[in-house]
């Protein structure tokens, strides 16, 4: 490699690899800490900190600088939901629920790992009145590649690539709202169902929403297994629900299949909001004016309450789970019972979901764990 080829190299890789300052008042990271350094807590005393008035993207619904979850079974219309949303920042717009009073108009970013840019998520604004000249879509990253001394993309991932998600919005300066969707497609290696891993992963996402005070949509599917709360629903480890200041369920309407509800999962800092109602018609969300008074506990308790064997329809949502658990490989049976725990499955229905999905555990080796493996996975290991 030719001097000035190294040169460009090393440059790039410096560029490659930009930080997020936390803390303002934090010391710049040095290459070694000293002998001499110990870590220490850092703190604030509460008479120093200046009380600040809660804002709202959407009054009771999303809140400004914080992550809200919006989770609801595939072809639902959540992503038709979204570019609703994204239309409405872009143009300043009434929220459904509220004719009177208009928006301060803002930047969308969005990202999306489903849907076409040109075939659907276009489309799907323009038919909202979008002004897309208000609107990002990110697709990736670019990184140098020191093989062929050229740039490529790669795929956006939370853990590594919030620096540059930050450049974006620091950027744009009127940024109110960042969709990803799915949650799920952005993990990159993050494990969605350990509740460390996914905490360690939206800690620094929590810190940009705050900073730059955009409200963060994050959108997942629901999982079937998960016991009889509505905050177990979502799609991965709890820790998604629990960094969530608000969470939202879309589900049909038990009484009229066309029609979709959008209904309160969990919510810290409004009380009792109501859900509302929408349908997807002529490429577009239709939303009803008048307020729904159901959450979704509510649904979902009709729901179990249609099987006629209570126990057995807990049992067959706990096998549907762990199917979806374990679609990925094996896994330790601790691990498993752990979290099945957290997802509300009672260890008595785990046991005989176990035993209907996955039979006896085995052992990859003789000193190895015991495992739970879906028939046909017991060669591998994850």
């Amino acid at each position: 490699m030719t001097r000035l080829k190294q040169q460009v190299a090393d440059e790039a890789r410096q560029q490659a690899q930009p930080t997020v300052r936390r803390n303002s008042q934090a010391p710049p990271r040095a290459s070694s800490a000293p002998k001499s350094f110990t870590p220490e807590a850092i703190v604030h005393r509460l008479c120093d900190v200046m009380p600040e008035q809660l804002e709202w993207l959407w009054q009771d619904r999303i809140p400004l600088g914080k992550l809200t979850l919006l989770a609801g079974d595939p072809g639902l219309g959540k992503s038709f939901v979204t570019m609703d949303m994204a239309a409405r920042v872009s143009r300043g717009a009434v929220w459904p629920d509220d004719s009177t009073k208009r928006q301060p108009i803002g930047s969308v970013v969005i990202f999306n790992c489903e849907d076409g840019l040109a075939d659907t998520i276009r489309p799907r604004l323009d038919r909202a009145n979008a002004d897309v000249t208000k609107i990002i879509a990110v697709e990736g990253i670019t990184v140098f590649d020191v093989e062929t001394g050229e740039a490529r993309q790669r795929g956006f991932t939370l853990a590594h690539h919030l620096p540059q998600l930050e450049k974006v919005v620091r950027e744009l300066t009127d940024c109110r709202l960042i969709v990803i969707d799915p949650i799920s497609g952005f993990l990159g290696d993050t494990d969605s169902h350990k509740n460390a891993d996914v905490r360690a992963l939206l800690s620094p996402l929590k810190e940009l929403a705050e900073k730059h005070h955009a409200a963060v949509l994050m959108v997942t599917h629901l999982a079937k297994g998960t016991g009889g709360k509505s905050i177990y629903r979502s799609m991965g480890s709890l820790a998604f629900t629990a960094a969530a200041r608000a969470a939202w369920h879309v589900t049909k309407d038990p009484d009229d299949p066309i029609r979709r509800l959008i209904l309160p999962a969990k919510m810290n800092l409004a009380p009792d909001p109501t859900g509302l109602a929408y349908r997807i018609e002529d490429g577009g969300v239709h939303w009803e004016a008048d307020p729904v008074r159901m959450t979704a506990d509510d649904v979902l308790a009709r729901e179990l309450h249609q099987h006629a064997d209570g126990h057995g329809s807990e049992r067959q949502e706990a096998e549907a789970w762990i199917r979806e658990y374990l679609a990925d490989g094996p896994r330790e049976s601790k691990v498993l019972q752990t979290d099945a725990r957290e997802h509300g499955i009672t260890t008595a229905t785990l046991r005989r979901a176990l035993k209907n999905v996955c039979g006896k555990p085995h052992k990859t080796s003789m000193d190895g764990p015991w495992i739970r493996s879906l028939p046909g996975q017991r060669d591998g290991f994850n």
